[in-house]
């Protein structure tokens, strides 16, 4: 396999992790809704976790991005 072709299959590689991040998000709030429509009580204590949970798989497309800028 040449460089220009690892590169390509990188680039791709990239592209799928900002692809699937979306996805990841928004199971993540689906399933904070679900548990606060079960238990109403848990939204105060709950809503803290599911930003930094939002934060920390946004992160990984933001260095997707920047791996693919950079490649």
């Amino acid at each position: 396999m040449d460089a220009e072709t690892a590169r390509y299959i990188a680039k791709a590689l990239c592209i799928l992790s900002m692809v699937v991040t979306p996805w990841a998000e928004a199971s993540i709030a689906r399933t904070a809704f679900e548990a606060m429509g079960r238990n109403p009580k848990l939204e105060d204590s709950l809503f803290g976790k599911v930003i930094v949970s939002i934060a920390l798989v946004e992160s990984t497309a933001i260095y997707a991005l920047v791996a693919f800028f950079t490649l």
